[in-house]
């Protein structure tokens, strides 16, 4: 007996059946030898293949429901019986889901933003240093005498009335002269103002005089000694005396003292054969300043001198510095004096002076 491909294909399948037949039989079960041997086709649904969204990686694939598969009923005929096959299906892969919802713009969050405030700009503090104190100049002092009337050239008739500020010398007297332009002495008054002396004190003399000319030029001059007949201080002015006529006055033209010594001060020991002079001067003529040094029995220690430039614009006077050599044998009291002389009329014009010790 030869048997076709297809049943040697199907023998073992039909052997196995008939097996598993006679087991069930055994059993008492009531399932025919021709059912087992029926080969039953079983129709497997084939789908196509379809595209399932990918859920989301929380949600769980729902199971697909089991494919209905004929069988023999009881009496034959193929009745629908589910079979236990499941579909396969796609399995979701845990990874980065999409964003299902649609991303708007990005939202601006406001920030409190600080308004700058006004700081002040650290400034340099300056450094306290000593700052030099500007110290104006002193106005200088009223001269020790003074002619307050009548003033320079002024034209004058007899008898001359003067004001005069004074301070009386050691011995308490202030002298009055009135010098003609050839040198003579026209007029002489010591006035005794003891009783003021260390003080300034206002007089008013009255001066006359006569003269054989219709008018004559002359130098009306007050000065003051010490106790050793060394002149102290001196002024004068000069004047246009007139034998008759109109008088006519001007005002006083030197209102300060001409001659303002910084160094040596009154009462100063002066040392080393050398005698450093500074000050200011405002001379009262063109003549050379003179400085001498006068000691109590009249002798001239040393002397020099200076020429003294007008002071201009704002400047009452102009500094000097001037150095006098001298020599002495021990301490010597002198007076320190300054004076001009007058160039038409012999002898003093303005005289100021100061006491020092000049030693070896």
């Amino acid at each position: 007996m030869t048997l076709s491909r297809t049943a040697a294909r199907w023998l073992p399948a039909l052997l196995g059946a008939a097996f598993i037949g006679l087991l069930l039989a055994g059993c008492g079960g009531g399932v025919s030898l021709a059912n087992l041997l029926t080969p039953t086709r079983t129709p497997t649904a084939t789908s196509a293949p379809t595209f399932t969204p990918t859920p989301p990686p929380s949600e769980t694939p729902s199971p697909v429901p089991p494919t209905p598969t004929r069988g023999p009923g009881p009496t034959g005929e193929p009745t629908d019986t589910p079979s236990p096959t499941l579909t396969p299906s796609e399995t979701a892969t845990p990874g980065p889901s999409p964003t299902a919802s649609r991303t708007g713009p990005p939202t601006r969050t406001p920030t409190r933003t600080r308004i700058p405030t006004r700081t002040r700009t650290p400034s340099k503090t300056p450094t306290i240093t000593n700052t030099p104190t500007i110290t104006n100049t002193p106005t200088p002092p009223a001269p020790r005498l003074e002619i307050a009337r009548p003033g320079l050239l002024s034209r004058v008739v007899s008898p001359i009335q003067a004001e005069i500020y004074a301070v009386p010398g050691d011995d308490g007297l202030v002298t009055v002269e009135l010098i003609g332009e050839d040198g003579r002495t026209i007029y002489r008054e010591d006035r005794n103002l003891s009783q003021y002396r260390g003080r300034s004190i206002a007089f008013y003399p009255d001066i006359p005089y006569q003269i054989v000319a219709m008018a004559e030029t002359a130098r009306l001059q007050a000065s003051t000694r010490d106790s050793h007949g060394r002149t102290v201080a001196l002024m004068s002015v000069d004047l246009v005396l007139l034998s008759v006529g109109r008088a006519e006055i001007f005002a006083p033209e030197i209102t300060q003292e001409p001659y303002i010594v910084r160094f040596p001060r009154e009462g100063d020991a002066i040392s080393g054969g050398v005698l450093l002079v500074s000050g200011l001067a405002r001379p009262v003529n063109d003549s050379p300043v003179l400085v001498e040094c006068i000691a109590e029995d009249g002798r001239v220690v040393a002397s020099g001198s200076f020429n003294a430039a007008k002071p201009a614009g704002d400047q009452s006077h102009m500094p000097f510095l001037l150095e006098i050599p001298y020599q002495v044998d021990g301490p010597t009291p002198v007076r320190l004096t300054f004076r001009q002389e007058g160039s038409r009329i012999p002898g003093n014009v303005a005289l100021s002076s100061l006491l020092i010790v000049l030693e070896p």
